[in-house]
């Protein structure tokens, strides 16, 4: 097959790069015609400038062009080519159609929603990320069961609630370690107070840092109730008629840790080695091996060096060292409570 341009007058078949047909010398390829030329303002361009401009056309500047001397006519603006070439149309920036205007999205483009449907509706107005913890917090007592799992949630929903054995708000009917009336609970705003109300076994919190006790303060430490005496020894001294009695040496201690026995008595008695007191089940100067929830190392107590209070610490056990309370004490968020037979836990919220 033999490859070339066909003249559009006589047919005849001509090389690839001939510009005009060898029979005829009719033009194989003529230059093309502006759009403008035959429909006005179809096909323009905007004008580039001049350092831009391609060869053969003529920059036009979109400034206004200066006003024609007085008795002349205005010239058109004539286009400038090469030699030998027909010149190009130019259309100036004034004759150029304006662009069509951009299509509207059809749906928003942060929530996906079609603007149709929105159109007519308010604007969602955004809360700020402040009002959420603005809301009112109710606490909650939680019953903590014998397994360690959650029992009954109590909401404390009014201001004052009294919790004893027989009346009150929360009762505990078969607890008769519980007074009548053994505790009570304010709501103060979004803050939490508990109270003894006289009961006779008190309430006791749970310590989570180091705390300072006076003489005849009481403290849990598993299943046992002790007491700190603190008090200083009497000097020993004859009686009415000078005579001393006989008596054990006295230990050079600061304290001493009392436990106190069911029906009012008073069990062991240890002595502080110096200035510390440790409690456990195991190797502590203090030790309760046959209690089954006290921890090897439990607690310890410390003499303060700069005033008469000890400090109760407890050394990371597994059930805590509760201490009891003396008048109202504000509760937190995860604390422990100690009434009667029953363990509660304080959520906020």
């Amino acid at each position: 097959m033999e490859l070339g341009l066909a003249c559009s007058v006589c047919g005849h078949l001509n090389q690839l790069r001939a510009v005009s047909c060898d029979r005829c010398a009719a033009v194989l390829a003529p230059q093309p015609i502006a759009p403008s030329a035959v429909l006005p303002g179809m096909g323009a361009h905007p004008a580039v400038s001049a350092s831009s401009a391609p060869r053969g056309v003529t920059a036009i500047s979109t400034a206004p062009a200066a006003a024609p001397a007085p008795g002349t006519q205005p010239q058109p603006p004539v286009s400038q080519s090469s030699p030998g070439k027909p010149p190009s149309t130019v259309i100036s920036a004034a004759q150029q159609p304006s662009p069509a205007p951009a299509a509207q999205p059809r749906f928003n483009a942060v929530t996906g929603a079609p603007l149709d449907a929105m159109q007519g509706k308010p604007a969602a107005k955004t809360m700020f990320f402040g009002a959420l913890q603005q809301q009112h917090v109710v606490p909650r007592l939680v019953v903590i069961k014998g397994e360690g799992g959650d029992g009954v949630t109590y909401h404390l929903s009014a201001t004052n609630h009294v919790v004893g054995r027989s009346t009150g708000e929360i009762r505990f009917n078969e607890d008769f370690f519980l007074s009548p009336e053994h505790a009570l609970f304010s709501v103060q705003g979004n803050r939490l107070f508990a109270k003894d109300l006289g009961s006779i076994n008190g309430v006791f919190v749970r310590i989570k840092s180091p705390v300072p006790l006076d003489h005849g303060d009481c403290f849990l430490v598993g299943e046992q109730l002790l007491r700190l005496d603190s008090a200083p020894f009497n000097e020993p001294g004859p009686d009415a008629n000078h005579t001393y009695s006989y008596t054990s040496p006295r230990p050079d201690a600061r304290f001493r840790v009392v436990q106190l026995l069911a029906g009012g008595g008073e069990g062991r008695i240890v002595s502080a080695q110096g200035t510390t007191l440790t409690l456990g089940r195991e190797a502590n100067h203090m030790n309760f091996p046959q209690d089954r929830f006290i921890s090897g190392r439990h607690a310890r107590l410390d003499s303060a060096s700069d005033s008469h209070h000890i400090i109760l610490t407890d050394t990371g056990s597994r059930n805590g060292t509760f201490v009891r309370i003396k008048g109202a004490v504000e509760l937190f968020h995860g604390d422990y409570i100690f009434i009667g037979q029953q363990l509660l836990r304080v959520e906020i919220s």
